[in-house]
């Protein structure tokens, strides 16, 4: 390097170098295709639970029409049949009917046909039931749903007899007879009388033996202890002519207890609900405690 060169150096004054200067470039997967993810479709439209729920309300809306304007004539009760193929529609139909929150869906259903002038009773009744093979004769029917109509001008029939029996463990009686005639509400429980936590006697119905009971069989009654004194009780519903189980605190989980309805149609139904009404079948088995079976038969 000659000596101006170098002054031109010290002075800054030499020229830039200049580099080329090379894009870095990023290899792309051969195959495309392979390599691109299709984003999987959003359900349009509400849950599949909400959807069922509006189908049931404008079933009933709509049947009900007849009845706007004329709170005097109005239904004193419904009943909604269900038929359900396989355990997840059954479960999708609790869901949308709220199940776990008693009374919930009565609600809005009550709120929705007032907003189309439908006044029903103060005390109008609302239950429901799942069928496996076939819907029963009802007024109405759609689809896979069908809706009865308990109308207070329509003749009310004699109201049914059933029996209680004990298919394990060991009752006072070999069988008991349930006669609305006589009493509409039939106690479950161990022993003949418990006193409640609000301090009411409370006497059953349908004992099943304590161990402490004359003519308990320890073979015989031996899983009877899994039974609480205040367990469950059968009360039948004059306006829709139906039993129904209701479980009472000592027989929810709450308490450390089971219930349980087996139906004839093979299908299990926890009873693990307070104040919730589970119709009753004709054969139906209600299981207490996970230790005492009893039978339920229409007379």
């Amino acid at each position: 390097m000659s000596l101006i060169e170098k002054v031109k150096n010290l002075f800054g004054f030499a020229p830039a170098e200049h580099h080329s200067s090379v894009e870095p470039t990023t290899d792309l997967p051969q195959n495309n295709e392979s390599a691109l993810i299709t984003p999987k479709p959003t359900p349009a439209g509400p849950p599949p639970a909400a959807q069922q729920r509006e189908r049931v309300i404008r079933l009933i809306v709509g049947r009900l029409r007849v009845y706007q304007n004329e709170p005097e004539t109005a239904p004193v009760g419904l009943r909604l049949s269900i038929l359900a193929t396989d355990p997840e529609e059954e479960e999708l139909y609790r869901v949308a009917l709220w199940e776990n929150q008693p009374g919930k869906f009565q609600n809005e259903l009550n709120r929705q046909l007032a907003d189309n002038y439908i006044t029903l009773p103060k005390n109008w009744r609302f239950d429901y039931s799942f069928f496996s093979d076939e819907l029963p004769e009802s007024s109405y029917r759609e689809g896979n749903l069908a809706l009865a109509i308990a109308d207070k001008s329509k003749p009310t029939s004699a109201p049914l007899r059933a029996s209680i029996v004990a298919l394990v463990g060991q009752t006072e009686q070999a069988d008991y007879v349930l006669d609305p005639a006589q009493k509409t509400t039939y106690y479950i429980g161990r022993g003949h009388t418990t006193q409640t936590t609000s301090g009411r006697v409370r006497t059953n119905d349908i004992v099943i033996l304590n161990e402490d009971d004359p003519g308990f069989d320890p073979q015989k009654g031996s899983g009877n202890g899994a039974v609480s004194r205040s367990h469950a009780t059968i009360r039948y519903d004059m306006t829709l002519q139906r039993y129904a189980l209701l479980v009472d605190a000592g027989g929810l989980p709450a308490s450390g207890n089971k219930t349980k309805i087996m139906h004839p149609d093979d299908r299990i139904e926890r009873a693990d609900i307070a104040n919730l009404v589970y119709p009753l079948q004709d054969g139906d088995q209600i299981e207490l405690g996970g230790e005492v079976m009893l039978l339920f038969k229409l007379a």
